[in-house]
């Protein structure tokens, strides 16, 4: 069943959300740069879509009314080039692009500009083109500029105006330089390179920023054309706003680096906890077979079976805790529950179970608080004193001493409990530092040292919960300082 109906001299093609084709005219195989039929994915024969399927997907919810790109050529070897204007709209739950010849116009504009600049005519002749030429011009929307050598704009049309935002008269007479303020762009370096090659149009894509304080793509086709004095030439500016394209194609750039990046992440953690996973198993494993298998075994080795088995277990639920500590955060079920609570007493109590455990190193406290009780939640607290200390210790050499600093500040009236966190262990690369509160990332420098890269994430999350900040200051093999500011609440 036909889908649209019969469009006078415009051909069609018809596809879906997947851009799958359902339905096409008979003759717009003309118009496709591969042939393609039903079923096959339409960017096959029109490429012009590539890059646009955010738009298309826009136009399918009704947030846009369609999209147009002008002047597409395909070139055929029998008959020559062709030019077609496309359309994009929905029709029902499906899009359509409509194509449309314009062949005629194009090869119009081309040989009225041409005609011009033709000495030779008559003035009879030269008023009837130039008028011919000035509507051409005036419907056109693409923008035209034309300058003289030096660059000075000699004509604009209505287009150009609306883009730039400047009145005719406020064009007319100022350098393009002046008016497209872009690093690579030079009006000089244009005009001497097509003066070199006469026949050429040359493309080139600008930047700039508008009246509205937005920045504007702009793709020219520049080339020159003769005046009226023998051997002068004035350069012409033809040129389409693409800022939508662009746009278009970096998001599609960026939501292709993204999953490149959840991709990677994924594979970390996949390796990450089968890893983690595997050596407490393997040596629960060990011991269950040593506890069956020897049956002489005295008190003392039973013991360091079962405390070894006890260990394992505790590493696999800490990790788990970890997973189930982050999934909460984000999934927004994680609630401070504040505290009348001891700090110094708290945090030495931290300190102590960490230097038990981490014994080849130290930590060293320095309390700074003069102010007893404080509210503030224990669960989250932990996590942040626990995760921080547990990283400097983890990274740092044997025998280093980590410095833990816990101070109070109330400038503009906020309180806060000032956390400061410094080692001097491997440090974090400069190009991982953005990448710390993701879950499950690691710098590219822990070497085989163990972890989740869900460390800095939970502690991100319980700081937010505070509304409170986190700053890193580290360098390569110079150690990590991290600051945690929370504000105190009532």
């Amino acid at each position: 069943m036909d889908l649209v109906p019969v469009i006078d001299n415009q051909e069609y093609v018809v596809f879906d959300k997947d851009f799958i084709v359902v339905q096409f005219s008979p003759d717009i195989q003309q118009y496709a740069e591969q042939a393609f039929g039903v079923n096959d994915d339409v960017r096959i024969g029109i490429p012009e879509i590539v890059g646009l399927e955010p738009v298309c997907q826009e136009i399918l919810e009704g947030k846009e009314q369609g999209f147009v790109l002008e002047s597409i050529s395909r070139n055929h070897s029998q008959t020559g080039i062709l030019y077609f204007n496309l359309y994009i709209k929905s029709i029902g739950e499906h899009l359509i692009l409509l194509l449309e010849d314009v062949t005629e116009l194009v090869s119009l504009r081309q040989s009225s500009m041409q005609k011009l600049n033709e000495a030779e005519i008559t003035l009879d002749r030269l008023q009837r083109f130039e008028y011919c030429t000035n509507k051409i011009i005036a419907s056109m929307r693409d923008v035209m500029l034309i300058t003289t050598t030096a660059g000075v704009i000699e004509r604009v049309n209505k287009s150009a105006t609306d883009l730039f935002g400047h009145k005719k008269s406020e064009l007319l007479d100022t350098s393009i330089d002046k008016l497209i303020q872009d690093s690579k762009f030079i009006h000089q370096q244009i005009y001497d390179y097509l003066l070199s090659h006469k026949d050429t149009v040359k493309k080139i894509e600008v930047s700039f920023i508008n009246y509205q304080n937005e920045e504007i793509r702009i793709e020219f086709d520049c080339f020159i054309a003769p005046t009226e004095v023998k051997n002068f030439f004035n350069c012409v500016y033809i040129g389409r706003d693409i800022t939508a394209r662009r746009k278009a194609e970096m998001k599609v750039r960026k939501s292709l680096a993204r999953e490149k990046e959840l991709r990677q992440l994924k594979s970390g953690f996949i390796s990450m906890a089968s890893h983690e996973f595997r050596n407490p198993l393997s040596s629960i494993l060990l011991c269950v077979q040593n506890l069956e298998g020897e049956n002489n075994l005295n008190d003392s080795e039973r013991q360091f079976y079962l405390k070894s088995i006890q260990d394992a277990a505790l590493n696999m639920n800490s990790l788990l805790e970890d997973v189930l500590i982050i999934s909460m955060a984000e999934s927004g079920k994680q609630k401070l529950r504040l505290v009348s609570l001891d700090l110094e007493q708290f945090c030495s109590k931290i300190v102590k179970e960490l230097t038990s455990i981490y014994a080849k190193n130290k930590i060293d406290f320095e309390y700074l608080v003069d102010v007893n009780p404080v509210n503030l939640d224990r669960t989250t607290l932990r996590h942040i004193l626990n995760n921080l200390l547990s990283n400097a210790l983890k990274y740092s050499p044997t025998g280093a001493t980590v410095n833990l600093k816990i101070s109070y500040s109330n400038s503009n009236n906020i309180p806060k409990i000032i956390i400061e966190v410094r080692d001097s262990g491997i440090g974090i690369p400069e190009a991982s530092q953005k990448h710390l509160f993701e879950s499950f990332y690691r710098a590219n420098n822990v070497g085989s040292t163990p972890g989740t890269g869900l460390g800095l994430s939970i502690v991100n999350k319980a700081v937010g919960l505070y509304k409170g900040s986190i700053a890193i200051d580290s360098k390569l093999n110079h150690g990590t300082k991290i600051t945690v500011e929370l504000p105190l609440k009532q």
